[in-house]
């Protein structure tokens, strides 16, 4: 079913890696890395599983809300060690890409749900919108045995990566990623004409 592009050790930094177009793009390298970003041409995706989530301000959203956008999906818990440390960089990625067609969701897997997640979001001072999974359903629903874990999927709703890890977000080779997906040009992201809540 679901192909992992990616894995490592959830307390140790992961490298995104997409299943995504290309076109013949062979490495990104950054020096002084041990491992490069290589892409897979593979016109085989996988759809990523519907789901409808209590968000942190009270609604609900789900899947469908987020059509038309590319979607960074990270699931994680205010208790994951891993998760804190990519937090900063998942924020600046969020705010970077905003205004262009990427949307930065979180998927809480805290018991508590919004009585930890609240303060945790301010003592970080996180903006990007975040759904509570108490229970975990969502998660099992999308094969998350370690936290944090990472998808990207596309407007049409289809996954196109996912990454076990943590990960810098503010790398350059992977800011440069989001800007050639998103076809942003000169540090002006594309405004998108899709709506997001």
């Amino acid at each position: 079913m679901r192909q992992v592009i990616s894995t490592r050790p959830p307390c140790q930094p992961g490298r995104f890696h997409f299943r995504h177009f290309f076109f013949g793009l062979a490495i990104l390298l950054a020096a002084g890395l041990l491992f490069a970003a290589t892409a897979v041409a593979d016109t085989e995706t996988t759809p990523a599983p519907p789901f409808t989530l209590k968000s942190l301000d009270g609604g609900k959203r789900s899947l469908q809300d987020y059509r038309g956008r590319y979607l960074l999906l990270n699931f994680w818990a205010t208790w994951c060690g891993p998760c804190k440390i990519e937090m900063p960089s998942l924020e600046a990625l969020h705010r970077r890409f905003e205004a262009a067609n990427l949307t930065v969701l979180g998927v809480s897997n805290d018991p508590f749900g919004e009585r930890v997640v609240e303060p945790f979001m301010k003592a970080y001072d996180l903006t990007f919108p975040v759904l509570l999974d108490p229970n975990q359903e969502i998660s099992k629903r999308y094969g998350v045995h370690s936290l944090p874990t990472t998808f990207l999927i596309d407007p049409e709703g289809r996954i196109l990566g996912v990454l076990a890890g943590a990960e810098d977000w503010s790398k350059p080779e992977t800011i440069a990623y989001f800007m050639d997906l998103l076809n942003v040009q000169r540090g002006t992201p594309r405004k998108s004409s899709a709506s997001v809540p």
